[in-house]
């Protein structure tokens, strides 16, 4: 048994759906059901009493599981919404109760009017936390099937937003048995082409909560899935870490037992660098080294004064890390030049760097190296050579000129 609380604006719309022609009405309170039509008019006639409510249509689809399907009669799935809508706290209103036969799984229909025969509306706060409650209940009384999870679903028969929900929801569970921390996620969705927005705590800077978007439709993680709620997903990250810390630790005793006894002794591995308190990975820190960049959450400041969460690179020299709150390959306008996040940091920090600047005119990219005397002067110098190359000066070297021995002087050859 599965359902979900929909809120709507359009009484026609919803009772035109629902009312098709594989539908039966098992019950109907308040409307008139001669026909679609006056079943229309009467949800609308009482919401008419509350213009100023946006959303004054209530909807429930329940789907029940194949497993049951030879349990259910008209009566049983009658009695199952109307103890869904007596828990939910559905009552003293309008409503309509619908099967449909258009499906492979049995499942019907709840419509009814959030503005109540008293003309109060109907809250849905929370409605999310306690459709799970109420589902459970039920399931557990009636001793019906508990779905095997989200990969049952036929995404080919769902439309937005569920079709983006499903997507998001696939796109983590094939990528987070790989990820050790919020930053990792981050870039394994990203080439699904969701963005993720973690929810950060006034007082501390700790994350609290997470959302995930794609072609601007967000959710938090745990509409998803309780499973991808920020604290389920720290579990998952805390569990990765401790799994491949146990195959790291298995490889190096196997590794161990195949060397000679005097390499044993002396094998002394360098501990990862770190970044703000942060100690990195060694996929990340390949990708800083290969001139890359990672985001990293929670860091320290310098200052102590708190934490922060930045995309990092480095220097030509790798030996200094810059942050940057943007892309650092996203270009921006900067002196004459339209160059990368990265190459306008750089300048500013006092570094020579080797812009990739956008070549207007023939759809490609320059190449100039870009430097600032002083950090506090206001323009850049430029160069299409290394300034810190020092061309050497050519000495030119003079032939020498052939020796004559005075004995020879004179003589005939």
């Amino acid at each position: 048994m599965i359902a979900k609380n929909i809120k709507g604006k359009s009484f026609k719309g919803c009772v035109s759906y629902v009312m098709n022609d594989t539908a039966t009405l098992l019950e109907a309170e308040g409307v008139f059901t001669d026909n679609t039509k006056n079943i229309i008019r009467s949800f609308a006639m009482q919401r008419s009493g509350r213009k100023e409510i946006k959303q004054p249509v209530g909807h429930i689809p329940i789907s029940f599981s194949p497993e049951d399907r030879a349990r259910m009669t008209n009566d049983f799935m009658l009695r199952l919404a109307k103890e869904y809508m007596e828990e939910m706290g559905i009552k003293n209103t309008q409503y309509i109760i619908v099967r449909h036969h258009n499906a492979d799984n049995d499942h019907l229909h709840i419509v009814y009017n959030r503005i109540d025969n008293d003309l109060k509306l109907i809250s849905v706060n929370h409605d999310y936390k306690r459709n799970i409650k109420v589902c459970k209940k039920l399931k557990d009384k009636y001793d019906l099937t508990y779905g095997k999870g989200k990969e049952k679903v036929k995404r080919e028969k769902l439309d937005n937003p569920d079709k983006v929900k499903y997507y998001i929801h696939d796109a983590i569970k094939s990528v987070l048995h790989n990820c050790k921390n919020p930053a990792d996620l981050r870039f394994a969705l990203q080439k699904f082409g969701i963005e993720i927005e973690y929810k950060h705590r006034k007082t501390t800077n700790e994350i609290e909560g997470v959302s995930f978007r794609y072609n601007n439709i967000s959710f938090k993680g745990s509409q998803i899935d309780r499973k991808f709620s920020f604290g389920n997903l720290k579990k998952e990250f805390e569990r990765n870490i401790k799994i491949q810390q146990e195959q790291a630790e298995k490889e190096q005793e196997q590794q161990k037992k195949q060397l000679p006894k005097v390499e044993q002794q002396t094998e002394n591995k360098p501990k990862n660098p770190s970044i703000g308190g942060i100690e990195l990975t060694p996929e990340q820190w390949k990708t800083l080294s290969e001139s890359g960049f990672i985001f990293l959450e929670n860091m320290n400041r310098s200052d102590s004064n708190g934490k922060f969460s930045s995309y990092v690179f480095l220097n030509d020299e790798k030996n200094k890390a810059l942050f940057s709150k943007n892309n650092p390959d996203e270009f921006v306008k900067y002196g004459k030049y339209e160059m990368r996040v990265r190459d306008k940091i750089l300048i500013e920090a006092g570094y020579i760097a080797k812009a990739k600047v956008k070549w207007y005119g023939i759809s490609s990219y320059a190449y100039p190296y870009l430097w600032k005397s002083n950090r506090s002067d206001v323009e850049y110098k430029e160069s299409w050579s290394d300034p810190r190359i020092k061309k050497e000066k050519k000495v030119e070297v003079k032939p020498k000129q052939p020796t004559i021995h005075k004995k020879n002087r004179g003589r005939k050859m």
